[in-house]
This record gives C-alpha cells, sequence and structure tokens, in this order.
C-alpha cells in the first residue's frame, strides 16, 4: 500500500499534466537569475517573496517557483482581480498538491482602517506581524520600502503593478520567507481590494492613499514545505513554468545578493 506522500506525489503530477498556464511569454529583456539563497526579495507575478539568509537556493526556487505556479494555475480559471475568492480557493489548492502543508489560516476579513487616508504598507504588516517574528517583519519592511521608491521603470515595479491590479481591483500576496533545520516556511500575507469610486485611478499600488469607500481585505498563512512531496516534482515544475519563471519572477534591486 502506497503511504500518503507517495499518493501526494503521484495525485500532484497527475494534475500537473492537466494545469494550463497560458502562452509562455517572452521577457522583455535580459533575463534576471532568480535568487541563489542569501537574504532578498523577488516580485514573483502578483507576490513579493522576501527571503532571509537561512533559506537555501534550492529552497528559494522551490518557493518563487511554486507560488508562481499557484498564481498562474489560478489565473486561468478565474479572473484574479474580480473573482479573489474562488481564485484563492485554487490558489491554496495548488499549493497543498505540491507540497506546501498549511500550518495556520485566517480567511480574508475587511481592514478596518482608524483614519483616512492610508497607504497599503501598514495594511500588509499588521497581517504579516500576527504569524511573523520582528526579523521577518524588519525584512518585509524593507523590501517593501525599496519596492515603493524603485523608478516607474524598474522592471520589478513595473511587474508587480502589472500583475497586482488592474482598474479599480486588486489581488496580491506578500511571502517572508525562513529555513530552519532543512524546513522551509513561507508566511503568506494575502490581500484584496475593491474601489466603488470611478474617478479613482489607483497608480502606483504601495503609494496609493486609500479613502473612504475603498475596501481592502487581508488574511494570513503560514505553510512548511512538504520535501518529500516536491522533491520528485521540481523539475516538472520548473520545466512547466519554462521561460514564465524568466518573464515573472524579478528580483527587486539592491536586495537579492
Amino acid at each position: 500500500m502506497m503511504d500518503k506522500s507517495e499518493q501526494e506525489r503521484l495525485a500532484a503530477l497527475d494534475a500537473m499534466t492537466d494545469w494550463d498556464l497560458g502562452p509562455e511569454p517572452v521577457p522583455p529583456g535580459p533575463s534576471l537569475p532568480v535568487p541563489r539563497g542569501g537574504a532578498g526579495a523577488a516580485v514573483d507575478g502578483g507576490a513579493l517573496v522576501v527571503l532571509s539568509a537561512a533559506v537555501s537556493e534550492e529552497h528559494s526556487r522551490d518557493v518563487l517557483h511554486s507560488v508562481l505556479l499557484a498564481q498562474l494555475v489560478a489565473n486561468k480559471k478565474y479572473e484574479r482581480h474580480t473573482e479573489a475568492e474562488n481564485w484563492y480557493r485554487s490558489y491554496g489548492e495548488t499549493l497543498e498538491r505540491v507540497g506546501w502543508v498549511i500550518k495556520e489560516h485566517e480567511g480574508l476579513a475587511r481592514h478596518k482602517p482608524r483614519k483616512f487616508p492610508y497607504r497599503l504598507g501598514p495594511v500588509i504588516l499588521k497581517a504579516l506581524t500576527r504569524i511573523s517574528d520582528a526579523p521577518s517583519v524588519e525584512r518585509v519592511t524593507a523590501a517593501l520600502k525599496v519596492l515603493t521608491a524603485l523608478p516607474d521603470g524598474d522592471p520589478a515595479a513595473k511587474l508587480f503593478e502589472k500583475e497586482s491590479h488592474v482598474e479599480r481591483a486588486g489581488n496580491f500576496q506578500v511571502a517572508a520567507v525562513d529555513e530552519m533545520d532543512g524546513l522551509a516556511t513561507v508566511r503568506l500575507g494575502r490581500f484584496r481590494l475593491r474601489i466603488e469610486n470611478e474617478a479613482t485611478e489607483i497608480g502606483r499600488l504601495l503609494r496609493m492613499e486609500f479613502q473612504a469607500g475603498a475596501e481592502v481585505f487581508r488574511g494570513s498563512q503560514i505553510l512548511h514545505l512538504n520535501d518529500e512531496v516536491y522533491r520528485p516534482l521540481r523539475d516538472g515544475v520548473a520545466a512547466k513554468l519554462g521561460a514564465r519563471a524568466d518573464a515573472l519572477i524579478v528580483p527587486v534591486s539592491g536586495l537579492i545578493q
């Protein structure tokens, strides 16, 4: 009789053949290296992934690839920005299929600001502070500061803006990644937003001053990577992503070492 890990591996392999990720994009310029371990951050589709120095090169790639895969699978099934609840369900299912184990989950709840206007930075940090240690929050704070300050033409800034929102709706994630004793852990902030005022233009999302009437929802998860499940899928996930990994994973300048 197969053990649970073997059953999960075979189920993921079966599912992988059916995943439609859409056409492979052409990278806009020279390929940028996927992080090789060490502290840093990268925009990964519509997510900001922040890595501690303890995360190995192999696990850095595992996180970036599986997070991107989950987004692309969900993107093909649901409209990312207007069907966010269904989108997140698909996103989570894909992560679990490739070996991510949800250890803690807080569903999306509406953010209730104490004053207006407000920015998303404190909302993101509030979601992550509850599930993260101080060094992780400090790394995310630094990464958000750098991403917010990048010029409009920077590749990481352009990618994050393109993938995280459209018109007056948005859906993005921020992940703090750490590793201890060989176990990769992701502390994930999940966010969606909607602005009713048709005259409002988002522009740069992290610089946006949100007014009353904007709806911002936040949730969080803690996930551990089951290497026994993911290891035999690693090459298949990379092959499935293909050129998408080059086009949709971009280091944040000044943070990737």
